[in-house]
């Protein structure tokens, strides 16, 4: 996952993804992943005291070329969602976009 990593003690984590290669459908260079994950049963190391639950889905749109032009460019648009159990809080929920340019230029 991209913000948790459900590894906090005592804990138990479970992931579920899914991608499509849109070019399969004439859309070269063009891809989706969703990743769903969940945290239960944390505990604080030291106190022992129960941790909230963890949910993250992570959404991430990419295009890369992969001829022509275009090609060393990469275009990541993301979604991430970070929510804990009975969150009352702003704090308890990260919501994050990202957008991610990269170009590779060839060295000849």
């Amino acid at each position: 996952m991209i913000l948790a990593s459900f590894d906090r003690a005592g804990e138990t984590g479970y992931h579920v993804s899914l991608s499509y290669d849109f070019s399969q459908i004439g859309l070269e260079g063009l891809s989706f992943f969703v990743g769903w994950g969940r945290g239960v049963g944390a505990i604080d190391a030291m106190t022992g005291a129960a941790q909230p639950n963890q949910d993250e889905i992570d959404l991430r749109l990419v295009y890369e070329p992969r001829r022509g032009r275009l090609q060393g460019l990469r275009v990541e648009l993301e979604h991430i969602d970070l929510r804990e159990d009975n969150a009352l809080l702003p704090s308890d929920r990260l919501t994050e976009f990202r957008t991610i340019v990269n170009y590779s230029v060839p060295l000849r």
